[in-house]
């Protein structure tokens, strides 16, 4: 094997006892990454041809129709000329589990890039544009339609953009042995309304998403904002895109791309011309041909920023990044194969799908499964707000779609029909750790469970979000502990403090909804329940998991929830599994109780945080039990092996909480009998000591600028009393400021969602 294959095998995850060493006449080298369709593999061809092999893992792999449909869509897609794509080598649909080879491209996802170095500018934002429409302009020539075009399947290569994973997701949809529908499959946040509603699908869905692209990768953001999946269905069928940060060149395009009817938008040949400076692309029946070699001169000078200009770099280890601290780079980026999940944009199906516990595994192993950086959890927002602006040269009217029926019932909840009932269940759909690959295939269980859920299941909401400055937190200052809200203000203590959840129950362990209108918290009892209200303290609190396999877990004492960041899944420790039985460990689980899946941590996993990007938990464990032990994170993909923080299991540390950047964790540390706040960049380097007042301070959690809330008790004339204080971890030797003065207990504080 060459240098340079040797260095790409290395960054690729080692085989398990469970994987082949061979498929075909392919020899298997590593794990690049786990997707909706399948696990992807790095191999090499009998020529020495390095190759990504992804393997279908579906329950279609019975299905004959599946392997006929397989067989079809593998042909048409070695067809696909190779302009800006990644080739389609060989398949075999024979094969136990069928599986598809393509070239392997080296390279970050679109996704991944954006997230850690921000959007595209100048040359490469047009070179990016001009890539992905001329790879659309060769699929959709072949007579494909790509379905699920997204950041997560454009690889940024060397040699300039290049569009991954088409060809196959209509085979693996119409063997599914699902309904027809599932042909509509698409990630949300780049679904066309035709998607949405079950229409006929044309390569028009592909032009749709193609303008979703470019705004995302022109602003960092997704063209309908920061939502969840049912949201942003809503969105894209009655508002038009928000583009106002989109670059004002591409502004139009990129808007008649969106337009709602897809009999108006233009092809991806027409797309080229317009790109290219040609105004024969503006109308629907632009003919002209593109010249190759128009699009060759556009991607001469590729050359993107160097990754760790402006944050990590991928595969290359911690970088420098604010105030000199850097991030874990992904385990798995070679090709950019790993996966993403879309964050707010996609529900997860691997969360979702209720699996068999596995042994305990944390903090005991050398491997670790590939970290997933998700590339569009940033939660940004819009200019000009949810009402939206409409495009640049918009006619009168073209705000919305009159003619479209409300798609709102009871609760603010949206019901698309069956299509959304198929996204909600299976459409993960997205940046999957992407390395480019979409996220775990839903098993028969998991998919009757989602479709078995109210309907009208949503979380209580209040109108207006907790400001940026609100803190919530417990105190037993009444004498049982209620919840109450604060905000934090410049110069010292909590303004507009006030009771958020009162009564004769112990109420504690707050966590925030990402959208910061929902609070979830632990309600201490017999039996032990989690509870959610509305941010603003309005109506009652409405207890979770109160059907479904959710109903049988046993909420452990003093169990710390923490919320996905799309807010449809939760994370906290049980004593019990979905059947009752004794299996303690930390369980993801569906809001409404519809799925239930036991992560591989130890029985003894506790106070789980949820990384803002979607893709890590972190939580504490141990090996022989007690209240203090070592910081771990786990992936939250399906048979994700959990990996120590610090290879240091003689630590006394708990309390981790993750930056609202996801690239520090804050945790408590036991020092010299005391407690003390500590922070370290996600892969745990650079560990740095936060206070040093010998006052007993746990419980950290971070606000915006860097600013972290946490409980302490200094007052040695009154042992008793723990108050909330404030620093600035950007600058610790500036102390903490006390915000609290109320005796008794003042703690359990959450300021960021999580």
């Amino acid at each position: 094997m060459a240098s340079s294959d040797a260095g790409v095998a290395a960054r690729a995850v080692p085989l398990g006892p469970d994987d082949p060493r061979e498929l075909g006449s392919y020899t298997l080298l590593g794990k690049l990454g786990q997707g909706g369709m399948g696990m992807v593999y790095l191999g090499r061809s009998e020529k020495g041809r390095l190759v990504a092999i992804k393997v279908i893992r579906t329950e279609a792999v019975g299905n004959p129709e599946f392997r006929a449909r397989f067989r079809l869509e593998a042909e048409t897609a070695r067809r696909v000329a190779r302009v800006c794509t990644a080739e389609v080598l060989d398949a075999d649909p024979d094969a136990e589990w069928p599986y598809l080879v393509t070239e392997f491209i080296e390279g970050e996802t679109l996704a991944r890039y954006v997230q850690r170095n921000g959007p595209l500018a100048d040359a490469n934002l047009e070179q990016l544009a001009v890539g992905v429409a001329a790879a659309l302009t060769a699929i959709h020539s072949a007579g494909i339609v790509h379905r699920d075009l997204k950041p997560a399947n454009v690889i940024l290569s060397p040699f300039g953009p290049r569009v991954i994973d088409f060809g196959i997701a209509r085979a693996v949809d119409a063997g599914s042995g699902l309904t027809g529908d599932l042909q509509q499959l698409g990630t949300p946040a780049f679904m066309s309304p035709e998607q949405i509603e079950s229409q006929p699908i044309t390569s028009a869905v592909d032009i749709w998403a193609w303008g979703g692209l470019v705004a995302f990768a022109a602003t960092g953001h997704y063209p309908f904002g920061d939502a969840s999946a049912q949201v942003l269905l809503y969105r894209a069928l009655h508002e038009e895109p928000r583009l106002d940060d989109v670059d004002p060149a591409l502004r139009p395009i990129v808007w008649l791309a969106m337009r709602k009817d897809p009999a108006t938008r233009p092809t991806a040949q027409q797309l080229m011309l317009r790109l290219l400076g040609d105004p024969s692309g503006t109308g629907p029946d632009a003919a002209a041909a593109v010249d190759p070699q128009d699009v060759t001169n556009v991607l001469q000078g590729w050359n993107l920023p160097a990754p760790g200009a402006t944050g990590p770099t991928a595969g290359t280890g911690p970088t420098a990044g604010t105030g000199g601290r850097g991030v874990a780079a992904a385990a798995a980026s070679a090709g950019g194969y790993t996966a993403d999940p879309d964050a707010p944009t996609r529900l997860p199906t691997s969360l979702g799908a209720p699996v068999q516990p596995r042994p305990a595994s944390d903090g005991t192993v050398a491997g670790q499964s590939p970290t997933r950086v998700g590339a569009e959890a940033g939660g940004p927002s819009w200019p000009g707000g949810p009402g939206g602006s409409g495009g640049p040269g918009a006619p009168s009217g073209a705000r919305g779609r009159k003619n479209r029926a409300p798609l709102l019932v009871g609760g603010g909840v949206v019901v698309v029909g069956a299509i959304l009932a198929t996204v909600l269940a299976l459409a993960s759909g997205g940046d999957d750790s992407n390395t480019g690959e979409t996220g775990s295939t839903v098993k028969p269980a998991a998919t009757a469970a989602a479709s078995a859920q109210p309907a009208a299941f949503a979380l209580p909401r209040s109108t207006e979000p907790l400001g940026r400055d609100t803190v919530v937190y417990a105190s037993n200052r009444t004498g049982n502990y209620d919840l109450f809200r604060g905000d934090v203000t410049g110069d010292g203590g909590l303004q507009n403090d006030k009771p958020l959840v009162t009564g004769p129950d112990n109420d504690m362990l707050p966590a925030i909804a990402a959208d910061r209108k929902t609070v979830v918290f632990f309600k201490k009892g017999s039996p032990n329940t989690l509870q959610a209200i509305a941010a603003d303290g309005t109506g009652k609190p409405v207890q979770l998991f109160t059907s479904g396999p959710a109903a049988k877990l046993t909420i452990a004492g003093d169990a710390r929830p923490s919320l996905s960041p799309d807010s449809p899944f939760l994370v906290v420790r049980s004593t019990t599994d979905e059947t009752g039985n004794p299996n303690p460990g930390l369980y993801v689980v569906r809001l409404d109780g519809s799925s239930v899946r036991r992560l591989k941590t130890k029985p003894q996993a506790t106070d789980p945080a949820w990384s803002p990007d979607g893709e890590r938990i972190a939580y504490w464990s141990n090996t022989a039990g007690g209240d203090r032990g070592f910081i771990v994170t786990i992936s939250v993909e399906p048979d994700a092996v959990a990996q120590p923080v610090i290879n240091d299991k003689l630590t006394t540390d708990s309390d981790p909480v993750w930056s609202p950047t996801g690239d520090r964790i804050a945790f408590t540390r036991e020092q010299n009998g005391d407690l003390e706040i500590f922070e370290m960049n996600s892969d745990g380097s650079d560990v740095r000591q936060l206070t040093h007042a010998h006052g007993n301070d746990q419980d950290p959690a971070f606000g915006p600028d860097g600013r972290i809330v946490f409980s302490g008790q200094r007052d040695p004339a009154n042992p008793a009393a723990r108050q909330l204080f404030v620093l600035d971890s950007n600058n610790p030797t500036a102390g903490a400021r006390q915000l609290t003065t109320l005796g008794g207990f003042n703690g359990h504080a959450r300021w960021n969602a999580g």
